[in-house]
């Protein structure tokens, strides 16, 4: 007797469409109000504790729900992670956006941006620890919805440099995305004993001292010429003019 495999394939179809129209359909009032619980319980575990370090289980407790549910609304813990970063850095994005969009010129740009950036590690170091070691490390990272939000926030180095660039504070032939890697790599490094509460740093201190080491390796080739020039007459001036006093005394 021959079985047809047709009918099984076609209750799966509706299966498939189903759980997926599901998954489209807006959250009544009671189920957003629930979401948004769950992810305010996400959002201090992984924060104290890491995404390593936390457990569905913990989340749910502090909700008062049972695990299951958590996944009804959130399919894997890497889903609701990435859901807790995106909630993290979207103000994160609009505020440096809006302080971007009050000043003018390049130094005050950068020096806004790195100001900014550095509050993130002294005010929010759960956040940074999560990013940084457990979140892009992953093979995953590239294709997440957490590294579109990263380049966001980050794209308003490339927009300082271009702007200052078309405005000519700066030649046309800078690398955008060598210095994009450097200003964030560099504070990175500069931050990480700041990450596990060896250090302490001002950050008006640091946001200063380190917008005048990137401007420095921003100025052009000729300029930092022109400057050691002048620095060496100063010196040859100033060498001449002991001398002459020697012989006059």
């Amino acid at each position: 007797m021959k079985i047809s495999t047709k009918r099984p394939r076609v209750k799966s179809e509706k299966a498939d469409k189903r759980a997926t129209d599901s998954a489209l359909a807006p959250l009544s009032e009671r189920r957003q109000r629930r979401a948004n619980e769950i992810l305010a319980a996400a959002r201090e575990v992984f924060l104290e504790k890491g995404f390593q370090g936390t457990s569905v289980s913990e989340i749910a407790s502090r909700v008062g729900i049972v695990e299951g549910l958590v996944f009804s609304y959130f399919p894997t813990k890497r889903d609701l992670l990435h859901e807790v970063l995106r909630e993290l850095y979207e103000p994160l994005i609009r505020d440096v956006g809006e302080g971007y969009a009050r000043l003018r010129g390049l130094r005050a740009r950068l020096r806004f941006i790195i100001w900014r950036h550095v509050r993130v590690y002294v005010e929010t170091p759960g956040l940074a620890k999560l990013v940084l070691h457990e979140v892009r490390t992953g093979p995953e990272y590239t294709s997440s919805g957490l590294h579109a939000l990263h380049v966001r926030y980050t794209q308003y180095v490339r927009l300082a440099l271009e702007d200052a660039a078309r405005d000519g504070e700066l030649g046309a032939s800078v690398d955008v995305e060598f210095v994009r890697s450097m200003l964030y790599g560099g504070l990175e490094h500069l931050m990480w004993p700041v990450l596990f509460g060896t250090q302490r740093v001002d950050v008006e201190l640091v946001a200063d001292r380190y917008t005048d080491l990137m401007l420095r390796g921003l100025q052009p080739a000729q300029e930092l010429r022109e400057d050691n020039m002048e620095s060496r007459l100063a010196r040859l001036e100033a060498l001449v003019t002991k001398a002459t006093q020697r012989k006059s005394s």
